[in-house]
């Protein structure tokens, strides 16, 4: 097998780091390390995956180049980098140090220059190195060759693409010697390349493949295979092509001196990578690095879980547990009572459950792990085994009805759980886990009610970092504890019943089909215990944080009291029409079918619809629509329904197009989709709830995904006219009335808004009259329109361009609404400058109750992030506080209802709840409802809820007054 070098693009990898990760990403001190981590983070994947014997870094100087004496706009378009990331450079500099790795730079040259020389180098001295370079720039593609290979990055940092010669081919159906003059011909807008004007990507594309390469186009110019507007371009722009051509051509002799001796990687030196890693605070790399082949002294490396960060022993995880942790295996009676005996004096434990189902309704208990103290754990197995070491006797998943009556006996399922439930029962005791409306419903299955003080450690994590999407149990030991749990992937590596594995996706904290059903006991034991011990000490350093960080007022009164309602709700689940959707499918089905009829039509010709890049050759070259103020994406022009929505009154293709994806995304996402989610046991649909998803603190809903069914469309309508009543009952639909616009009034103290709110008065009528000077019965419904778009667009700090696409009014129209908008309303004004001042000092915003949300950018050189952090800071403590208000209603309307037989609460969608109530009782509730939404807080503006009734939730009518 022949050697490898790795020449890393630094600029290229650093500039994509700093924008795919979060300025959240800081040191203790507010040191910015995003750009360098992910710069870390990538020369770590890079080494692991290529397993490289030489690596060089190569890095762009500040002096310009050769290129900017032939062109000087060369790059003149491209926006200055802030200020931020070129301070993370020197970071990358010492983390390749750290590393051996030998870094090249060189006045008057690109990184890219002394990419394509030292591969030139290496290719000709040293034929049997195969060369790799690590990049997130494109350019390179056309060094690639049979002994250069070009390992990019896609999608920020999270995957990668290893392109060959084949590879080159297949995405842009050219070689990659072709790859210099596609650029000469078509442009690069990123480095400000002219190229032939009005050349895009597929002429550009046709012309390489027919004629090989620029000097044949034009050697062939006359040739009938060119089209006359093509030639006429090629003609005009001819010195244009051959300058662009020399500009996007790689040096490949830039004068540097190389011996591939000293680019070799030996014994790489884990206490300086220690040192850096540790300085820059990037715990949660240390224990990647001792993957890596070429780590010296790994015997040495410490398994303590220190402060200092030291990396763990990289030997078997189910070996350091045994050996090295308290784990013990409860399996038979004289075992069992004494961990009783002991768990009986504790006065709080860790608790975690094992199933063979991530779906609550239909998982089984195999056994339950318990902590109490650090690095100690037991393992309650409630299965029993074969010969063949395989667990067996699955217990029959249970039906659940009004307010789970059928629970499964404790007595009869297993009699240990009748002592388990003594002790989960306990209302003295403290009980910590991690995602427990999980664990709560699998212990309601077996007649077992977690009771007493409850902490979670995912809602913890997640009150504490809100912008972080990474609350999973392995995801935190990792950057907490710097403790690489054994995964569901290693638990299951060995199993010959290599099902998935059961808990909660790392990656989405979603339902995934995973079992446990057939793993090794001893192995599942570890395993678990392990849950249950990184859960207690996670316990132990969030509650110190939530105190620091004074967030134990909304994690005690708000998100942990959540936690029963949400489990309740989803067991609840709601009654699916079957029918009413298969003709709905068929409806749907029609229209699809016509309408790409239609668009055929249009195009003159048949296409992919779905396909982007057919789609753009269609509307921007076929067809010709006027492609100014449209956004480019790596491959052209885009077609996202943004970009649509601004050429929409260019051609009736366009609102076909958007009426084709309309349908398509209805028929796939709900129609065909929503059956296969019913439970068979309820006959109903259970979606799940997520509080540890959305930075705001509202609550979102997957499988399904509720929040997304559109409201302001008729087939949006129809999917809701697909979840209905029982017979005998009815659906109860009680929403808050401009909920946000409300606390804005009441944030912001702005007497006019307050008046307008308190005389009950229509408030987007009541600013189009103050706005327009007009009274209010001379508002149309146009200025009414504007006036919301205006009173929505405030609260989420619009300016005057955003206003303008959503009011569909000029620029300069916006701009003067928005002037006269803070005229009439200067609270708001106020308001909006005093929330973004209080952000850039202390950094974060709050809401009433005491939510928080960092907000870095704020404070960023680079206006666009500034800008846009500015609009989270006015939006934040609103959107806030209305998820706040709604979760305080939840649970006191579940505090009155949760012992009754005829009402259930079924689903929060925004900022509308929805229950299933009996005919007959219908009254009685929804006034004791509205009543408790309407007062749950006391703002300065009276709080609104509308009632609505009906049989399903797309048709539901206004109740006006009791009957």
């Amino acid at each position: 097998m022949s050697e490898k070098l790795i020449i890393i693009d630094g600029n290229a990898i650093i500039h994509r780091s700093f924008h795919a990760i979060p300025t959240s990403l800081q040191t203790k001190d507010g040191l910015l390390t995003n750009a360098a981590y992910g710069f870390a983070a990538f020369l770590i994947k890079a080494l692991s995956d290529i397993k490289p014997q030489y690596a060089v870094l190569t890095l762009d100087r500040k002096e310009a180049t050769f290129r900017h004496e032939k062109y000087k706009e060369y790059k003149a378009t491209r926006v200055k980098a802030p200020q931020e990331l070129y301070d993370q450079i020197p970071m990358a500099k010492e983390i390749a140090s750290a590393f051996d790795i030998p870094i090249f730079e060189l006045a008057g040259f690109e990184a890219d220059d002394l990419i394509g020389t030292i591969s030139k180098k290496i290719n000709e001295k040293n034929p049997k190195i195969e060369v790799i370079i690590i990049t997130g720039d494109m350019d390179t593609l056309q060094l690639v060759n049979e002994k250069t290979k070009v390992y990019t990055m896609s999608k920020g940092l999270s995957e990668s693409i290893l392109y060959n010669e084949e590879k080159v081919l297949e995405r842009y159906s050219l070689r990659p010697e072709q790859i210099v003059d596609f650029k000469a011909l078509k442009g690069d807008a990123s480095d400000n390349i002219p190229g032939v004007s009005g050349i895009g990507e597929k002429t550009a594309t046709d012309l390489l493949i027919e004629f090989e390469n620029l000097d044949n186009i034009y050697k062939n110019i006359k040739s009938p295979k060119i089209k006359e507007r093509t030639r006429e371009l090629l003609i005009r722009d001819k010195e244009v092509a051959y300058l662009s051509q020399e500009l996007a051509t790689i040096e490949i002799n830039a004068p540097i001196n190389l011996d591939v001796e000293k680019l070799r990687i030996t014994n790489l030196d884990k206490n300086k990578i220690n040192q850096v890693f540790s300085k820059l605070e990037f715990k949660s790399l240390l224990s990647r690095v001792l993957n890596l082949n070429f780590i010296k002294n790994k015997d040495k490396m410490s398994s303590e879980i220190g402060e200092d960060g030291l990396i763990q022993k990289t030997e078997n995880k189910f070996e350091r547990n045994k050996k090295d942790l308290k784990y013990k295996l409860i399996n038979n009676e004289k075992n069992f009572k004494s961990f009783i005996d002991k768990i009986k004096k504790e006065k709080t434990f860790a608790i975690d459950t094992e199933t063979d189902s991530l779906d609550p309704l239909k998982a089984n208990l195999l056994g339950l792990s318990f902590s109490w103290k650090k690095n100690e754990a037991y393992f309650i197995s409630l299965r029993l085994k074969n010969k063949n070491n395989l667990l067996i006797e699955k217990t029959k998943t249970p039906s659940l009805f009004d307010n789970d009556k059928n629970k499964i006996s404790t007595e009869n399922s297993n009699p240990w759980l009748k002592e388990l439930k003594k002790i989960i029962e306990n209302q003295e005791t403290e009980k910590i886990g991690h995602n427990l409306k999980y664990d709560l419903q699998i212990l309601l299955n077996y007649n077992i009610e977690i009771k007493g003080k409850i902490f979670d450690t995912m809602i913890a994590s997640y009150l504490i970092n809100p912008e972080n999407r990474q609350h999973g149990l392995d995801s935190l030991s990792f950057s907490e504890l710097n403790w690489e749990k054994i995964s569901s992937d290693d638990l299951l590596k060995d199993s010959p019943y290599n099902h998935a594995a059961t808990g909660i996706s790392e990656k989405t904290n979603k339902k995934e089909k995973m079992s446990f059903e057939q793993v090794d006991i001893e192995k599942l034991s570890l395993y678990s215990c392990e849950d249950a011990d990184c859960t207690f000490k996670l316990g132990e350093i969030f509650k110190k944080r939530l105190k620091e960080e004074k967030l134990e007022k909304v994690f005690k009164e708000i998100e942990i009291p959540l936690i029963k309602i949400l489990a309740n709700m989803e067991r609840n689940g709601i009654t699916l029409d079957f029918n009413f959707l298969g003709k709905l499918g068929k409806y749907l089905d029609s229209e699809i079918k016509n309408t790409k009829e239609k668009i055929f039509k249009e195009a003159k010709t048949e296409f992919n619809i779905n396909s982007p890049k057919q789609l753009k050759e269609i509307l921007y070259e076929k067809m010709n629509l006027d492609s100014k103020g449209i956004k480019k994406t790596k491959t052209g022009l885009s077609t996202a329904a943004e970009e649509l929505e601004k050429i929409k009154n260019l051609s009736p293709i366009v609102p076909l197009i958007q009426y084709y994806r309309e349908l398509s995304k209805l028929s796939s996402t709900y129609v065909e989709s929503l059956p296969k989610l019913i439970n068979k046991n309820t006959g109903r649909i259970h979606t799940s709830f997520n509080q540890t998803i959305t930075a705001t603190g509202r609550l979102s809903s997957s499988d399904p995904n509720l929040q997304n069914i559109p409201t302001r469309t008729d087939l949006g309508q129809k999917i809701r006219q697909a979840f209905v009543s029982p017979a005998g009952s009815k659906l109860l639909s009680i929403d808050y009335s401009q909920i946000e616009l409300r606390v804005m009034a009441h944030l912001s103290g702005d007497k006019k808004l307050i008046e307008a709110f308190k005389n009950d008065q229509d408030i987007h009528r009541a600013t189009a009259a103050s706005i327009n000077n007009l009274p209010v019965d001379k508002i149309d419904s146009k200025l009414r329109h504007q006036a919301k778009a205006i009173n929505f667009g405030i609260l989420y700090g619009q300016g005057p361009h955003g206003l303008s696409q959503n009011a569909g009014i000029s620029y300069q129209e916006a701009r003067n609404f928005i002037e006269k908008y803070f005229q009439v309303y200067s609270g708001v004004k106020k308001y909006t400058e005093k929330i973004i001042e209080d952000a850039k000092k202390k950094g974060y915003t709050e809401t009433m109750a005491g939510r928080k949300r960092s907000i870095p950018e704020i404070n960023s050189s680079e206006i666009m992030k500034k800008k846009a952090a500015e609009r989270m800071a006015i939006n934040s403590p609103i959107q806030g506080a209305a998820a706040d208000i709604l979760k305080m209603a939840m649970i006191k309307i579940y505090s009155e209802i949760k012992d009754k037989q005829d009402i259930k609460m079924l689903l929060q969608v925004h900022d509308e709840l929805i229950f299933e109530i009996k005919e007959e009782k219908i009254n009685d509730y929804y006034l004791q409802i509205k009543e408790i939404m309407e007062n749950i807080v006391e703002l300065k503006v009276p709080l609104t809820a509308e009632a609505y009734i009906g049989n399903n939730w797309g048709q539901m009518e206004k109740i006006k007054k009791a009957s």
